[in-house]
């Protein structure tokens, strides 16, 4: 079973949508806010810097390498990108975009929302290692199995974290595997 991309940023946007009310909802049995802040706040800002640059360089990946027609972008893989940060975790991307409701939530300065988005952050590395393997194999079949026998789901290695906050590979870059 194949999950759209409209079915999956609906997904995305309840998740971050879930964050305030979750810490109005859980603000009495946690406390009301983040001891300091301030801090709370520079830590999201820091944390969603990552996360975006890591979207950014793992989505150009895909675009570049995952991709063997005039078409570019996200959409329909048709080709297996096993470069860059890919080398080294088969979920980068994932890996990255987990971490989007913690950064929200701090920046809400909200541990309510903080817990709601860990939670959330578990679920969407569950949800990686189920559901996009099953695609991943369906698509790609006996070159994917012997990638995951390969390399791990996510790595949190400096190296592996390196390639994924690295630079993006250019938008020409697309050659064909030796």
């Amino acid at each position: 079973m194949m999950i759209g991309n409209r079915v999956r940023g609906a997904a995305w946007a309840a998740m971050l949508a879930a964050l305030p009310a979750a810490g109005r909802l859980l603000g009495g049995a946690l406390g009301q806010g983040c001891g300091h802040p301030l801090a709370c706040r520079v830590a999201g800002l820091v944390l969603l810097a990552v996360v975006v640059r890591a979207a950014a360089v793992t989505g150009r990946y895909l675009a570049v390498y995952g991709k063997t027609g005039p078409g570019r972008g996200f959409g329909e893989l048709d080709r297996l990108v096993t470069e860059g940060p890919y080398s080294c975790m088969r979920h980068p991307m994932h890996f990255f975009l987990a971490w989007l409701p913690l950064a929200v939530a701090l920046l809400l300065a909200s541990p309510g929302a903080v817990l709601v988005a860990l939670l959330e952050a578990a679920l969407v590395l569950a949800l990686a290692v189920t559901l996009d393997e099953r695609e991943s194999i369906a698509r790609f079949g006996d070159e994917y199995l012997a990638y995951r026998r390969r390399v791990p789901a996510f790595n949190p290695s400096p190296h592996c974290l390196a390639k994924a906050l690295g630079p993006r590979p250019p938008k020409h870059s697309r050659e064909p595997r030796r």
